[in-house]
């Protein structure tokens, strides 16, 4: 396993708290409160991956379940998945430099210190999650997601416990859409996830292309994807690219959110969020990620 020193600004219990009850937690397993494993594809295969957080808050251990020592090019790509997903990267301190500013955000700031945003692995799994989940209830939304990683995912047994992950998308992209319409999904996100399957297997979801991106141009790209309207692909950029400047301003959670923290009769609309959220500009996603769990929602 490899060791990575977790930034001072990290809450091991709130960030993994969110992640139990959020949309991007059906991969993994805990197993304990501190340590939990899932299917992630590293080096050209299916691999069980376990992050183990350290008691003293102090250290992330990554590494392959069971294995003890792994070459120098699997430990490179675990390094580099442990940083993304965990958010490793993102200077906080900076981040509630800015918030704090605005008097309306410092409770949600106290609130929320130290929760990261978890990323997904790929642009990729973060669509699919997005897509998956639109137009339906939470609960519904689980029970496709896990209905496809059952039928159609990768698949291992680890210590007794059944792993599962999303289809590759060279499977995903082969499947038809009528086994898709059993798995709970309409005949509209069939396409959808088939459109993002293909546009994935040809390499067009690699995240490198984005880099040079502006977080506008990013979204417009994504958007270019059948079934990605604005939200989805505001969702996308801060989960699937990391963006830590995006704000999903159509979100109706978020609507509700700053009509209780302004206190204002009407509740504000996507126009009037936009230009509240100029406020945050750095760090909007962190805004976002902090309001959506005053209520209690985690997306």
């Amino acid at each position: 396993m490899i060791t990575l020193p977790l930034p001072r600004r990290f809450s091991v219990a709130r960030t993994l708290a969110f992640l139990r009850s959020s949309s991007l937690g059906a991969p993994y397993h805990f197993i304990d409160p501190r340590r939990l494993r899932r299917l992630f594809r590293l080096g050209g295969r299916a691999r069980v991956v376990e992050f183990a957080f350290g008691r003293a808050g102090a250290h992330l251990r990554v590494g392959i379940a069971g294995e003890r020592t792994v070459p120098r090019p699997l430990a490179q790509a675990l390094r580099r998945l442990g940083v993304h997903v965990w958010s490793l990267d993102t200077d906080l301190a900076q981040c509630y430099r800015t918030l704090r500013r605005d008097p309306l955000m410092t409770p949600f700031v106290r609130r929320c210190a130290g929760l990261r945003m978890i990323r997904t692995p790929d642009l990729y799994e973060a669509l699919l999650i997005a897509v998956l989940g639109q137009q339906i209830s939470v609960a519904a939304a689980e029970s496709v997601r896990r209905r496809l990683m059952t039928a159609l995912g990768d698949r291992m047994v680890k210590d007794g416990i059944v792993f599962l992950g999303y289809p590759p998308p060279r499977r995903l992209r082969n499947t038809s859409p009528r086994l898709l319409r059993t798995l709970g999904l309409s005949r509209q996100k069939a396409r959808y996830v088939l459109e993002i399957a293909d546009c994935a297997a040809t390499g067009g979801l690699h995240s490198a292309a984005f880099d040079a991106l502006s977080d506008e141009q990013a979204i417009e790209r994504l958007r270019q994807i059948p079934g990605v309207g604005r939200w989805t692909a505001e969702v996308v950029a801060m989960r699937g690219l990391g963006r830590a400047d995006v704000f999903p301003a159509g979100d109706l959670g978020l609507m509700v959110a700053a009509h209780r923290a302004l206190g204002c009769a009407a509740r504000p609309g996507e126009a009037d969020l936009r230009t509240l959220a100029e406020r945050w500009q750095g760090w909007r996603s962190y805004a976002a990620l902090y309001l959506w769990q005053s209520l209690g929602i985690t997306t």
